[in-house]
């Protein structure tokens, strides 16, 4: 840690390399340097509490959402505003991902990824604080509709920002397993939300508060409230964490400072060794002198003690332009690539948000326990008049936590375990399979069986687990696995625009459920598996290194 605390004060970077000798030889040392390290726990923590943020935001917002329904549009049925909330979220983390991914490509990881989360802590807050003002002085609805917005926008920017960031600190034989570890975070988060749920709804009944919709007014907002404690913390090791030395590097081609805070983070003393240095220059001279005989390269080959080289410069920070673009997506046929693991996340995103059912009408309708005979507004699951409020919403937190919540939490324990033995691609493909076998199985039980139960939640449960076991993944993993540093930030951003589909906002209106219930809902998920079946194709396109 006390490295760390150190990061926070200004340094004099330059009385540490007055001995800079060769560019290529201090490239080499520092990208072994990288490669020596263990697992970086410091890299997985500052990540993947961000992480942890932007799954508690999504799914206490879902939590969060039927609340608010019940306190400020109690007895309307149509979920137009619910499903607004929604759909404007989504369109924030599509503006984040591509503003921010971009920024992260033209002016570095780092400072884009303290920005992000300043602005995910103060949306969260906004959120929070959204009233009617006094004697209904101020819209609610508008106020929830601009601050889901920057939400959306913190959470989309943080995504690819994680990915890209872990990838380029990480060591190469630990590099999945880190990630894997960050993307962790995301279930770990949800169920974060759901316990809280469960806390704060429990001490709101004992307080035998007469008026339930101030004590649920309360409710939701310490229940979106909290996630701002782990993020203020993330938050002061974002701005110290020093920027990638890959980005330095490659972007801004400084090997001065990518050494400095490559030492810095991981620990190492300065590479300044001269007996280091001689041994790479002495087999950089071999290579140069390979039309010579042998003696000859005997008689000139330096000792250890070596003639200074030049003193390495800081060279023009690369700049992106057509003829490179070009070059590298068309020329060079990486397009391909792109377009395929494109098509991989949206297919995805179709067949999660399928079942990622945050609704309480639709829990209630897979748990067996929907109990109304008309349409009813989102926070009602049933019509009995003397069905207690506080039951509901504890029922919901609890269908959660087991139908989204067990399945997802066991896979990615296991992915973490096994990410460094098995092959993303090969992975992918299988699990693009088995969700389309099991997809097939939900929708036939939708259609044969009239009762939900415990066939339904097991069938939901396994399908989570292959989720964050497979294709969910590896879809996080893969693109800041294949694209070179220039363009890592900017494919990933291209590839999660691409998938992010507005499926959950949809299937979060009620409206739509009496045709689930006519359709028996097999239809979807009979979609679903199409989309899982043509995701098994696009891998054969796709390679990591």
């Amino acid at each position: 840690m006390g490295r760390w605390r150190g990061r926070l004060y200004a340094t004099d970077r330059a009385r540490d390399f007055d001995h800079e000798r060769d560019r290529h030889v201090r490239v080499r040392q520092i990208y072994e340097t990288i490669d020596r390290q263990p697992f970086q726990w410091v890299v997985v923590l500052v990540a993947g509490v961000g992480f942890l943020l932007d799954g508690f935001s999504l799914f206490a917002g879902n939590i969060a959402l039927p609340m608010i329904s019940y306190v400020y549009w109690k007895e309307e049925v149509s979920s137009y505003r619910v499903t607004c909330i929604n759909i404007v979220t989504l369109a924030g983390t599509l503006v984040g991902q591509a503003t921010f991914g971009f920024l992260a490509d033209k002016k570095g990881r780092k400072t884009m990824y303290g920005i992000e989360l300043l602005l995910l802590i103060a949306s969260t807050l906004g959120v929070v604080m959204s009233s009617e003002g006094y004697n209904g002085s101020m819209s609610v609805f508008a106020w929830l509709i601009w601050w889901r917005i920057m939400v959306g926008i913190g959470v989309g920017a943080d995504y690819p920002l994680s990915a890209v960031i872990t990838a380029e600190f990480a060591p190469t034989r630990h590099r999945a397993r880190m990630m894997a570890s960050v993307f962790f975070m995301q279930p770990l988060g949800q169920i974060m939300g759901n316990l809280i749920s469960l806390i704060v709804v429990a001490i709101s009944r004992r307080s035998n508060n007469d008026d339930l919709q101030r004590s649920v007014d309360i409710m939701w907002r310490w229940i979106i409230g909290i996630g701002v404690v782990p993020g203020v913390v993330a938050l002061i090791f974002r701005f110290a964490i020093p920027e990638t030395p890959r980005f330095l590097l490659d972007i801004e081609d400084d090997p001065v400072k990518a050494e400095f805070d490559a030492t810095q983070l991981f620990g190492e003393t300065s590479m300044n060794n001269e007996l280091e240095i001689g041994m790479w220059c002495d087999s950089l001279e071999e290579s140069n002198l390979s039309n010579r005989s042998f003696d000859e390269r005997s008689d000139a080959r330096p000792s250890y003690t070596v003639t200074p080289a030049p003193l390495a410069t800081l060279n023009s920070s690369w700049k992106i332009s057509k003829a490179d673009i070009k070059q590298y997506f068309w020329t060079e046929g990486n397009w391909r690539t792109l377009m395929a693991v494109s098509m991989c996340w949206l297919l995805l995103d179709f067949g999660y948000y399928g079942i990622g059912l945050s609704n309480p009408q639709f829990l209630a309708k897979t748990w067996g326990s929907l109990h109304i005979a008309n349409p009813q507004p989102i926070w009602k699951t049933n019509d009995d008049p003397s069905t207690d409020i506080y039951d509901m919403f504890m029922n919901t937190s609890v269908q959660a936590l087991v139908v989204l919540n067990t399945g997802s939490f066991a896979g990615g324990i296991l992915w973490i375990l096994s990410a460094s033995r098995l092959n993303r691609v090969s992975l992918q493909k299988y699990g693009f399979l088995a969700l389309a076998a099991l997809f097939i199985a939900l929708g036939t039980e939708f259609i044969v069986v009239q009762e939900e139960g415990a066939l339904a939640i097991t069938l939901y449960v396994i399908g989570q687990f292959l989720f964050n076991f497979g294709p969910n993944s590896t879809t996080y993993i893969i693109p800041a696995e294949l694209f070179p540093t220039r363009y890592r930030c900017t494919c990933h951003v291209w590839i999660l625009v691409t998938g992010r589909q507005p499926d959950e906002a949809l299937w979060d209106d009620p409206s739509d459920l009496q045709r689930v219930y006519d359709f028996g809902g097999g239809g979807h998920a009979f979609l679903d598996s199409r989309g899982a079946r043509k995701g098994e194709t696009r891998l054969n396109l796709v390679r990591t290194k």
